[in-house]
């Protein structure tokens, strides 16, 4: 998985072909360069994939397979390149919610187009639309609109999982029917909750990627991790602690660590957590569209 820490690649992709074409014979037209704008990228999904929610916030542009740079989107992808040109766009995401890691989504199929490419001018790249990649497998969906919840506190928890189907609550993505989402409210002081996928999965390794989609809204921090076995003994392993949201987010957590140095690690489950602080308001959480997201592995 190709991760960069920030867009200073793409920056300075720009910089250099506008020094170049600045500073170049206006006879030289090789240095100036074509334009590609991408202004998002979409994801469609099967029934069995569950929802179509996204936050892709990057293209990673390659033109002949060849790396342009990666681009926070809306962007305007400077080519030095004209002509009929095989442009592939890889979906890019911010791994667990980190603006400066940043990553190419390896479960997410790439877009490729041949598109005629002109100098000094700019060629749209419409209606950019990815789908799941074809041995992409989703051991644990959970959406909260059946009446099976597969999501369920621990003897630790103080407080319980609900469901709401308040409108003005709930998750919405345009063109998905969606009639329920998890709610947790914490009032007393020092409440606890803690809640964990109700079966345990045995996950990929070998440096599998291995991610956890989730849907968010909280007001008051939210613990994400997982628990296993591992020479018998029953770990709990935090792996990301998500901040208050001002509404609805999205966000791709990376499980491949604990299966990366933990090789013989068994038994995953997903955990989530929250302690409350004395004297803060009520916290107030909601989840939705949980996904747990690795490649099939089975030959």
């Amino acid at each position: 998985m190709r991760i960069v820490t920030n867009l200073f690649k793409s920056i300075l992709g720009i910089a250099l072909t506008a020094t170049l074409t600045s500073g170049c014979d206006k006879n030289d037209t090789d240095l100036i360069p074509s334009y590609l704008f991408i202004d998002s990228i979409s994801l469609s999904t099967t029934y069995e994939q569950g929802s179509s929610s996204q936050k892709i916030s990057d293209a990673w542009v390659y033109v002949d397979e060849t790396l342009i740079g990666a681009f926070e989107l809306p962007a305007t992808v400077p080519i030095l390149k004209d002509g009929l040109q095989n442009v592939t766009i890889r979906p890019g995401i911010k791994l667990n919610g980190i603006a400066n890691t940043r990553s190419i989504y390896p479960f997410y199929a790439d877009i490729k187009r041949n598109l005629l490419l002109t100098k000094d001018s700019i060629t749209n790249f419409s209606n950019a639309v990815t789908t799941y990649k074809q041995n992409v497998i989703f051991p644990w969906i959970e959406n909260f609109d059946f009446s099976g919840v597969t999501l369920d506190t621990t003897r630790k928890s103080t407080v319980g999982i609900g469901k709401t189907n308040d409108q003005s609550l709930i998750f919405h993505k345009a063109g998905e029917d969606n009639a329920y989402s998890c709610f947790i409210r914490m009032s007393a002081d020092s409440a606890t909750f803690e809640a964990t996928s109700t079966q345990s999965y045995n996950l990929p390794g070998n440096g599998a990627s291995i991610f956890l989609e989730m849907n968010y809204n909280t007001n008051h921090s939210l613990v994400v991790g997982v628990f296993y076995t591992a020479s018998g003994i029953r770990v709990q392993r935090p792996l990301l602690v998500l901040n208050k949201t001002e509404g609805w987010n999205k966000v791709y957590v990376n499980l491949s660590v604990p299966k990366y140095d933990t090789p013989s690690a068994t038994d995953f489950q997903i955990f989530f957590g929250a302690q409350k602080e004395e004297g803060t308001e009520d916290a107030l959480i909601y989840l939705d569209n949980l996904k747990l997201v690795h490649f099939n592995t089975v030959k």
